[in-house]
Formats: C-alpha cells, sequence, structure tokens
C-alpha cells in the first residue's frame, strides 16, 4: 500500500509531434523550478512517475516533468511497432522537454525511459550542439533492461511480445487479475495502467522490445554529464548486472539498489532512490 502524499497541482498539457502524434505530458511542482524530466517503461504511464517520483523531486527543490509514452495513456494511439523504436522515444522526450519553460538539469527514466534518456544525452554529446536538454547536470537511469542491440525472439521481452501476439492484451489483463507470486504494487500497477492503453498500441510497444535497441557501450562511456542508476536484483527484465554495467561504463558510479518489494508500502521508495543517486553523482 502507497504511503499517504500530499495534494499535488498537476498541469497538463499536449506536445505535438511532426509525425503527428500527440504526446500528453504533466508537470507537477513550483514553475521556477529546475525541471526533471522522467519518462516511464513500456505498458506503464506518467501516473506512475508521478507516484514514485514527485513527492522526492519535489522535496528536493525541482519541479517533475513526465508523460505518457506514445500509444500509452492519453497520448495519441500507435499501432505500428516500428513507430516505437528507440529513437521515436528519444525524439518524443526530446519534445517534451523543449516543450516546457527553464532549464532541464536531470533526465531520465524507468527502463524503456531509462533507454531513450540516455541515448538523448549521447547524441547531444555527438551532437555539439544547443538544444533542450543542453543544461542537464545528471542523466538518471533507473532499471536499465540491456545494452546494445537485443536479440530477437529471447528474453523476458520476447515473451512479453509474443504473448500480446498470441492472446491480446485483454487476455494479457485477465492473466494479470488472477496471477500469483507478483509484487502487490507491481500486479495493481500493471492493472491501473494497462486498461487506460489503446490495446494495439500497447501490443506494439511490447513487440518493438523485442529485438529493439538500447544505448551501446560506446554511448555509455562518452555521455557528457553523470549517470546516476538504480536497480534490483528480482527481476529477469532488467537485471542487477545491467545496471551496474551501465554504471561502471559511464561513470563510473554506485548503483543505488532497491528490492523490487521495498516499494510494497510507498512506490515514491523508486523516487527517493534516484534523488538520493543523483545526489551522489553531484557530490
Amino acid at each position: 500500500m502507497t504511503a499517504p502524499r500530499r495534494q499535488l497541482v498537476l498541469r497538463h498539457q499536449l506536445v505535438e509531434r511532426a509525425d503527428g502524434v500527440a504526446i500528453a505530458a504533466v508537470e507537477v511542482g513550483p514553475p521556477g523550478a529546475p525541471a526533471w524530466v522522467i519518462a516511464h517503461g513500456a505498458g506503464s504511464s506518467a501516473r506512475f512517475v508521478v507516484e514514485a517520483f514527485a513527492v522526492p523531486v519535489l522535496a528536493s527543490g525541482a519541479r517533475l516533468v513526465t508523460y505518457d509514452l506514445r500509444g500509452h495513456g492519453a497520448s495519441s494511439a500507435v499501432r505500428d511497432p516500428v513507430a516505437h523504436h528507440l529513437e521515436q522515444q528519444v525524439g518524443d522526450l526530446e519534445a517534451v522537454a523543449g516543450s516546457i519553460p527553464g532549464p532541464v538539469e536531470v533526465v531520465g527514466g524507468v527502463s524503456l525511459g531509462a533507454h531513450a534518456a540516455v541515448r538523448a544525452l549521447a547524441r547531444r554529446s555527438a551532437g555539439g550542439v544547443r538544444g533542450p536538454l543542453s543544461d542537464v547536470e545528471v542523466v538518471v537511469a533507473c532499471l536499465p533492461a540491456w545494452t546494445g542491440p537485443s536479440i530477437a525472439g529471447t528474453g523476458p521481452h520476447a515473451g512479453n511480445a509474443a504473448e500480446a501476439r498470441r492472446v491480446g492484451i485483454p487476455a494479457v489483463i485477465d492473466r494479470l487479475r488472477v496471477a500469483a507470486g507478483m509484487p502487490a504494487w507491481l500486479q495493481a500497477t500493471l492493472l491501473a495502467d494497462y486498461p487506460r492503453h489503446d490495446p494495439a498500441s500497447l501490443a506494439a510497444t511490447l513487440e518493438a522490445l523485442d529485438g529493439g535497441e538500447a544505448p551501446t557501450e560506446q554511448e555509455l562511456r562518452t555521455l557528457p554529464v553523470p549517470l546516476a542508476v538504480v536497480g534490483w536484483p528480482e527481476d529477469p527484465g532488467h537485471p542487477l548486472a545491467v545496471a551496474r554495467r551501465w554504471a561502471a561504463l559511464a561513470s563510473p558510479s554506485p548503483v543505488g539498489r532497491l528490492l523490487i518489494h521495498d516499494l510494497d508500502d510507498d512506490l515514491a521508495a523508486l523516487g527517493r532512490r534516484a534523488v538520493e543517486m543523483v545526489r551522489a553523482c553531484r557530490g
């Protein structure tokens, strides 16, 4: 059960992309404060990011900006897996960051969101031009899933994609309702978020992860800012070894470690650990 939190005032906007996709963004915290732009993972939502990150980020003196990924929640339906590749995710993150006033001091994400944030900062380093992420001081990666290109048909992400193709998202939701052994917070989160997504778009997102890209070792080595990493050991889809490898390649820096059940009582445990790791990167 998530601990009670103070009432948060959310400010909503739609960010229009050149490909016609509208990204539903949400902002919470003092409008003049430096921004943290945090992207969620596949199947999750801006709702989860607010629940997990808002209170810790606001307590650090910043404001939180997040958004529903394309094909998720209040963002446009996107039913072609090709339109969910990492480059499109990077473009959406940059568009959201560019739509808000004031500096973005931290950019990051969870799982797929972390992949997009690191790729975006690596692009900044390679491009040498100013853009919406020019003022970023730290990039935060929670629960990175793999490094570089993945192999289609292998691993838990391939299994998720195969299930979505075989039975459809409504049947996946029915399975989740009766799943045994899943952490209570994770089951509740998936059952809160999956029905909010366009089923064909969510299936396309899951399919795009099978054989999809993540930041390469070279990109991690050449990041222009410190990398704050958070990982946990009990999830085969987000191995702790990957989090440790990212930290070693990028900084090196310590990994903020959580247990998956640490979120049972309070989802903000994830946000607090991320804030702690960003603070450690800043010395």
